[in-house]
C-alpha cells in the first residue's frame, strides 16, 4: 500500500490517500484529520482485534498524508497528522508484534522527537 502511494504523482496522493483511508479502516480521512487522537481510537475499539492494525494503518497513512500537506505549504495541517500518527502508534506499539514493533518503534521514537522539536 505505501509502495503504491509512493509511485502516486503529487497531485494523486490525496484522493488516494483518502480512498485507502475508508477502504482500509473504514474511517473518512476527513473526519479522522479533524478528530481528536481519543475519538478515533474510541471507533477502532469496536474493531476487536483489529483495532491495533487499523491504528498503526491509520498512523502511516496520516504521515503520507502530512508529506502532502508539506509538500503544498500547509505545515499546521502536517504537524497535526504527524501528532495524530504518533498517538496512534504510541497507543498500538505494545500490542504488536515482535517484528512490527522492531519495525515501529523507531518510527515512533522518531516522530515524538520531531513534535518535542517543533518540526513541521
Amino acid at each position: 500500500m505505501l509502495a503504491e502511494l509512493s509511485r502516486l504523482k503529487t497531485g494523486e496522493k490525496p484522493a488516494r490517500i483518502s480512498a485507502l483511508c475508508l477502504r482500509e479502516t473504514g474511517l473518512p480521512l476527513d473526519f479522522v484529520k479533524h478528530s481528536s487522537p481519543k475519538a478515533i481510537l474510541q471507533l477502532l475499539e469496536s474493531g476487536g482485534g483489529t483495532q491495533y492494525v487499523r491504528a498503526v494503518l491509520l498512523a502511516e497513512l496520516l504521515l503520507q498524508d502530512a508529506d502532502v500537506s508539506e509538500e503544498s505549504g500547509k505545515s499546521r495541517e502536517a504537524r497535526i497528522s504527524r501528532a495524530q500518527a504518533q498517538a496512534l502508534l504510541a497507543y498500538s506499539i505494545d500490542n504488536l508484534s515482535p517484528d512490527e514493533q522492531r519495525l515501529y518503534r523507531p518510527k515512533l521514537e522518531e516522530l515524538t522527537k520531531g513534535l518535542k522539536r517543533g518540526d513541521p
